[in-house]
């Protein structure tokens, strides 16, 4: 699975490319180094017989009360900024490993989201963060913006997502979807919770706050479809 990060020497050169092209308190060489402190890889190891628990961010979750049996989940995974706290009895507390978009890693989404947090990453604790941005030089602003994080951070390779794309016939899959094709890959014993593929109001797509509605780029409608098929050959089960 560690095939699929890149490597310290990776990021290294990816970052030192170009200059410096974001207001930073810390030099270029400070950045590089948290990086490699931060990016690690033999951390990711998760065994294929692990249960593992996806859990997307939509608001059907607040009628259910999964909390406890995502928890049960050897490994749970969550997208961009879910939140936990006050959620528990619905979603559960456990989170191994987060997958975040670039723009959730390094934007100010005041406005956007209305429980946003500039400070929610950085106050995290014990997590992984498998990043998903393109070009990756731009995570640059996300290390400079959580500088000061508890928590690992990996950086997902642009070839897992190429080949991704190429081989389900969906272009630009959203985050989620790329969440559930890497634990597929994981475990043979993959469940998912709270993946709807926004096929509710937006008054409804997260369960842990409002949404301003603005254009995605994605394909919903066929990410649905194929992880209908997934869960038909038994590879995921749909909760």
């Amino acid at each position: 699975m560690n095939k699929d990060f890149y490597t310290n020497d990776e990021m290294e050169s990816i970052f030192r490319k170009q200059d410096l092209q974001y207001p930073s308190q810390y030099s270029l060489d400070e950045l590089v180094k948290r990086v490699t402190e931060l990016n690690d890889i033999e951390g990711t190891t998760v065994q294929e017989n692990q249960s593992i628990a996806v859990v997307g961010n939509s608001g059907k979750l607040l009628s259910e009360e999964q909390g406890e049996f995502i928890d049960s989940h050897d490994i749970v995974i969550r997208c961009n900024l879910a939140k936990t706290d006050g959620y528990e009895k619905n979603v559960g507390n456990k989170t191994d490993f987060r997958f975040i978009a670039g723009k959730s890693f390094w934007r100010d989404l005041t406005g956007q989201f209305s429980s946003y947090e500039d400070n929610f990453l950085t106050n995290l604790k014990d997590q992984c963060f498998v990043i998903k941005a393109e070009p990756l030089y731009a995570t640059i602003q996300g290390i400079i913006k959580n500088y000061n994080t508890k928590c690992k951070i990996v950086y997902l390779r642009q070839d897992f997502i190429d080949e991704s794309e190429s081989t389900i016939g969906i272009d630009d899959i959203t985050l989620g979807l790329t969440a559930i094709l890497m634990a597929i890959q994981w475990s043979k014993n993959v469940s998912i919770f709270g993946f709807t593929f926004f096929q509710e109001g937006w008054e409804e797509q997260h369960y842990f706050e409002s949404i301003t509605p603005y254009s995605r780029g994605h394909n919903p409608l066929k990410e649905k479809l194929y992880v209908d098929k997934l869960v038909e050959q038994n590879l995921v089960k749909m909760h």
